[in-house]
């Protein structure tokens, strides 16, 4: 049993023994996106 702990989904990372939070590159992304209104499609497509 995982308990939740194999995958890591979400937004930001967690480093689970000391309980730090580091936001991931989607978090960023997603917060231009929130700020601006705006999706545009990803570089180079």
């Amino acid at each position: 049993m995982g308990y939740g702990y194999a995958k890591r989904f979400g937004l930001v990372h967690v480093d689970y023994a000391t309980q730090a939070r580091t936001p991931k590159s989607s978090a960023r992304w997603y917060g231009r996106v929130a700020r601006s209104g705006e999706l545009h499609p990803p570089v180079g497509a």
